[in-house]
C-alpha cells in the first residue's frame, strides 16, 4: 500500500501549493538573527522547531535530509470535528522531506514544529527506481541547467517493493529543475547493487 493517496488532488493543486510552499531567506533576516544573537535575545518558536528536528535528525543517525515536494494531507481521524468551511481541494498538499537514515527513508513534514511528524517510511534496499515525469505520466528529462520557464507541474515517481508487491509514491514540483535535484538525492538512497 503506497505511502501518500492522490485521489482527489488534481496537477493545479499541487502546483499551487508548490509555489508557495517555500519561503526564500534574505540578508536582512540573516542581518537581524544575528543582532538578536548578539543582543542576547532569545530564539523564536521557528528556531526552537528547527532546532528540536535538527536533534531529532542527529538520534536517528541521519545521513541526509532534504525537500521532497508536496503530498496530499492525510485524511483527519473519523473523530476530528469538522469545520464549517468550504475547501478548496479535496485533498490538501503539504510539504515533505525525505531523510536518508543507515537502513530507511523516512518522509517527514516540511513545516517547522518542535514534533517531528513521520509520515511513512521505507527500507532503503526497497527503494527500484526513480524518475520524473510530468502531469499526464510522460517521462521528463534531465535539464542540464535551470532555466527561466514558466513553473509546470513536475511529478518525482519513486518505485519501490513492499513484501513483493511492486509500489509507487509521487511528489510534486514546481519544475522539472527542482523534481530532478530531489529524484538524483532519492536514487543516491538507494544502496548500490
Amino acid at each position: 500500500m503506497p505511502i501518500f493517496d492522490w485521489d482527489g488532488l488534481d496537477g493545479w493543486g499541487v502546483l499551487r501549493a508548490v509555489m508557495f510552499a517555500t519561503s526564500p531567506g534574505d540578508a536582512a533576516a540573516a542581518r537581524v538573527a544575528t543582532e538578536n544573537f548578539s543582543a542576547g535575545v532569545q530564539p523564536d518558536q521557528a528556531a526552537e522547531a528547527k532546532l528540536a528536528r535538527s536533534r531529532w535528525l542527529e538520534r536517528q543517525d541521519a545521513e541526509a535530509a532534504f525537500p521532497c515536494g508536496v503530498v496530499p494531507q492525510a485524511e483527519p481521524p473519523g473523530d476530528a470535528p469538522r469545520l464549517n468551511v468550504v475547501p478548496m481541494l479535496r485533498a490538501k498538499p503539504i510539504s515533505v522531506m525525505a531523510v536518508v537514515l543507515p537502513t530507511d527513508l523516512v518522509f517527514i513534514r516540511e513545516e517547522v514544529s518542535e514534533e517531528v511528524e513521520e509520515l511513512g517510511r521505507l527500507p532503503r534496499v526497497a527503494i527500484r527506481e526513480v524518475d520524473v515525469v510530468d502531469a499526464e505520466g510522460r517521462h521528463i528529462a534531465e535539464p542540464m541547467r535551470e532555466t527561466l520557464e514558466p513553473e509546470a507541474l513536475s511529478i518525482v515517481v519513486l518505485r519501490w517493493t513492499n513484501d513483493g508487491v511492486e509500489e509507487d509514491e509521487r511528489f510534486g514540483f514546481r519544475s522539472a529543475w527542482l523534481a530532478w535535484r530531489a529524484a538524483r538525492k532519492l536514487r543516491a538512497a538507494a544502496p548500490a547493487s
